[in-house]
């Protein structure tokens, strides 16, 4: 698990290699901390949207790996690389409106189906090969926990031959290049009034 300053430095590796690719620059793929580590990353980027008054976060585009392809630092700069290509008209401006999220993906393990309802909400999520993952923030956002979860991944794949659980670790700007935090997604409001908790 990475500390919270290499979150930090992970957070800044993914701006800066956005940055770089956006003015065509080539990407830097390597770095003293991070390129130790060999986790699977996903990379989000969510902007931020003002209107009559209110602020409110608009996921902009989302793509990672399950699997390390070779390591943090190389991973997370090609895939930062890859989603500014599918953003539609993503420019810098943007980019210095939007904050960055990055979702580590570690102990990727077999699962039975049945074995959904029983997952850490807020910590664990779902890959069914080839390419259908269930990341913890999507299971909140969407309320898929307990057989909720189940019925969503049947209905987006029908019955995997395959399933694997795996755990995450979060880094999240709190706003656009500033404090990054590790979220506790664990620690959810919808996750204590699932459980009757509220």
């Amino acid at each position: 698990m990475l500390s919270l300053e290499e979150g930090s430095r992970l957070i800044s590796h993914i701006r800066s290699s956005m940055q770089r690719k956006i003015k065509g620059l080539p990407l830097k793929t390597s770095d003293d901390v991070l390129s130790k580590y060999k986790v699977g990353v996903f990379v989000t980027v969510e902007f931020l949207v003002r209107s009559n008054g209110w602020e409110r976060r608009e996921v902009r585009g989302s793509l990672g790996v399950v699997r390390p392809v070779k390591d943090l630092a190389h991973d997370s700069a090609k895939i930062a690389g890859k989603l500014v290509l599918q953003i539609p008209r993503f420019s810098e401006m943007e980019l210095r409106r939007s904050v960055i999220e990055a979702t580590l993906v570690t102990d990727l393990r077999e699962a039975p189906l049945d074995s959904l309802s029983s997952l850490k909400w807020g910590v664990e999520g779902v890959y069914v090969p080839p390419n259908f993952v269930v990341l913890p923030q999507t299971m909140i956002e969407r309320r898929l926990l307990g057989e909720a979860l189940k019925r969503y991944v049947m209905s987006n794949v029908g019955v995997p031959e395959k399933l694997y659980a795996f755990s995450t670790q979060i880094f999240y700007e709190l706003r656009p290049e500033g404090q990054v935090i590790e979220r506790e997604l664990w620690r959810s409001r919808v996750i204590a009034q699932t459980l009757g908790r509220s």
